[in-house]
This record gives C-alpha cells, sequence and structure tokens, in this order.
C-alpha cells in the first residue's frame, strides 16, 4: 500500500470517527465489563456479546499506548489517560482519588472518545445502542475499584492458565518480551498504586521461564478478580464452557443480564473464529482444542504451573483440562 492511499484511508477513518461517533448524542447506556487475560477469549466473547445486543465495544481502554503527536487534537490520543501514570497493570489505592474519578467518571459516562477506544464499534448503530461493551485484558487489578464505585455488571472470563501461557508462547511475537525477560519480570508499582504490588514479591521466586511468568499472571490477576468478586453484579463464565457448553453459557448471561438472547445467534458467533484467533480452531474436536496445552507443556513446567496455583490457593484448575467448578 502506497502512503498516499494509506493517509487517505486514515483520513477517512477519522471523519468517519468523528462525524458518527465523536459527536453522537447517546440517549441509552448499559456498561457491561469483560475481565480478562491476554489469549483467554475475550475477544471471543465481546464480539459475541456485541453482536447479540447490538451493542458499543470499547477495546482495551487500560493499555498502555504509546503517547502520539499532537495529543490535544489528535483522535487517537490518549492524553488524559496517560496523564494518570497507571502502567501496565493499573490498581487503584484509593477510592477517593479525585483525579482518577473524575476521568472514569467521564470515561463510563462515554465523554472519553477516541479511535483507539471505539474503532470496533459500528459507526451506524453507534448512538442507538443501549449497551457498551468493555473488553478488558488489563484490568483484572482494577476490579475492586469498579465495582465499588460504579457497581457495573461484569464477567470474570476464565481460562486455563496453562492454556492462556501456551497459547501465548504461540502467538508470534506478541510475547517475545515474556520469552526474554521472564528472570527479572515484577509487577511494577505506579504513582497510584502505593503498596499494592509489594505482596507479590516473596512469590516472584516461583517464576521459572516464559511458561511460568505467563502463568503467574494469569492466576495473580484471576485470583485478585476472585477474591474480591461482587456476587450480586458479577458472575464467572469460564472459557471451557465456551468451547463445551454454550447452553449453560446462554443460560447464565440471559439471568445475568436481564434479557432475551436468541440462542442460535449465540451458538453461530461462539462458533466462529475470532480475529484474534488461529485459523481452523472452531473445527476441531472441543476437547481436543481445549487439551493442546498438554502436548507442548513440559513436564517441568506444569509441576511449576501447580506450584503456583498453590502459592495463591487457586483451586479453580489443576493439572486436567477442565475447570473444577465444583468449588464455587
Amino acid at each position: 500500500m502506497n502512503k498516499l492511499k494509506f493517509y487517505l484511508i486514515k483520513v477517512s477513518e477519522i471523519l468517519n470517527f468523528i462525524v458518527n461517533i465523536k459527536l453522537a448524542k447517546v440517549k441509552h447506556n448499559q456498561n457491561i465489563l469483560i475481565y480478562g487475560i491476554s489469549r483467554g477469549g475475550t475477544t471471543l466473547l465481546a464480539e459475541t456479546l456485541v453482536g447479540v445486543l447490538k451493542a458499543r465495544l470499547i477495546w482495551e481502554p487500560l493499555f498502555n499506548h504509546r503517547a502520539v503527536g499532537f495529543n490535544t487534537i489528535n483522535p487517537y490520543s490518549l492524553k488524559s489517560y496517560k496523564e494518570l501514570d497507571l502502567g501496565w497493570h493499573p490498581h487503584i489505592a484509593s477510592i477517593e482519588d479525585s483525579e482518577v474519578n473524575t476521568y472514569f467518571d467521564a470515561y463510563f459516562n462515554l465523554d472519553k472518545r477516541n479511535i483507539r477506544f471505539f474503532r470496533f464499534s459500528n459507526p451506524k448503530t453507534f448512538s442507538r445502542s443501549k449497551h457498551t461493551i468493555h473488553k478488558m485484558c488489563f484490568g483484572n487489578f482494577m476490579y475492586s475499584y469498579f465495582q465499588k464505585r460504579y457497581n457495573l455488571n461484569s464477567i470474570i472470563l476464565l481460562r486455563h492458565p496453562f492454556a492462556v501461557a501456551a497459547s501465548s508462547l504461540n502467538f508470534g511475537k506478541n510475547f517475545d518480551y515474556h520469552k526474554e525477560n521472564f528472570s527479572s519480570w515484577k509487577y511494577e508499582s505506579s504513582n497510584k498504586s502505593d503498596s499494592f504490588f509489594l505482596q507479590y514479591e516473596d512469590k516472584y521466586t516461583l517464576i521459572k521461564s516464559a511458561f511460568t511468568l505467563l502463568v503467574f499472571q494469569s492466576v495473580s490477576q484471576f485470583s485478585y478478580a476472585l477474591n474480591h468478586m461482587d456476587k450480586e453484579k458479577s458472575i464467572i463464565l469460564f472459557y471451557e464452557d465456551l468451547v463445551m457448553d454454550k447452553p449453560s453459557c446462554h443460560e447464565q448471561l440471559e439471568q445475568f443480564l436481564n434479557c432475551k438472547i436468541d440462542f442460535n445467534y449465540f451458538e453461530d458467533a461462539l462458533s466462529k473464529q475470532s480475529f484474534s484467533s488461529g485459523k481452523g480452531h472452531t473445527n476441531t474436536d472441543p476437547m481436543a482444542q481445549l487439551s493442546k496445552w498438554k502436548k507442548v507443556v513440559s513436564d517441568d513446567d506444569v509441576k511449576a504451573g501447580l506450584e503456583i496455583f498453590e502459592s495463591f490457593n487457586f483451586k479453580l484448575y489443576s493439572d486436567d483440562t477442565l475447570p473444577v467448578k465444583s468449588i464455587i
């Protein structure tokens, strides 16, 4: 693609965004948050809910994007979010932080609009949608803050941490950082997190490989959300059920969201390949698909991963393929 064509496409995207999203008046909005982890199925679930609810989609609003030029006027700018300096794994130590509260009050009111957030929303239906889906792989440590202040409908999507890690390491160059830095990695404090991340200092010795680093991230973040779970406004969904037991997921979501969901549409959407999945995965036998990690993960990594489970008292998964739902 030549540069002229590239810039014409960008200009077209910007004009479409400004006219149909940036300046659109929103009459109704019910926020639904999806918490999860990269390679954990959040894209699949978000795309499905956007389709069945005809909802807006806000894509990774807590992603630590690089700053862009012309911050004040650039529709790709996340200037106000970047100025909070929350880092890659944001956590708010105080619910009374006025700077943070002001930002997220506006955010959940849909007053923070830029192309990065809304790049997968349909401009044609934006103004009349009743729901907004917030897909967040970087929001697990924000769960308690968001629930206490905003009392939102939230879905905690879990996937076997071993499957997450194996899928991540097979996902091109996106996770090369983990392969190169696992021995020195740790959660980094921000100017808003205070001493929160110090609680993990004595557990970093459990990270012995890129695989166990990804398991550590999954388990620590899942555990935080589950330990602070608001049972009245949140549900747990298992990725494994999205693959193997769509009727139960459908029933859960209908009851939770208090609305009818076309099952045929729901089932079909979950059976399609999301843009972040590998080709052909939906044609595989479900159990074989979910068990793929067993063929590529070494016995040493499994053993080290189970030590991480034990350290966090994380009992929803074991070295088996399916979750241990009986303990919920």
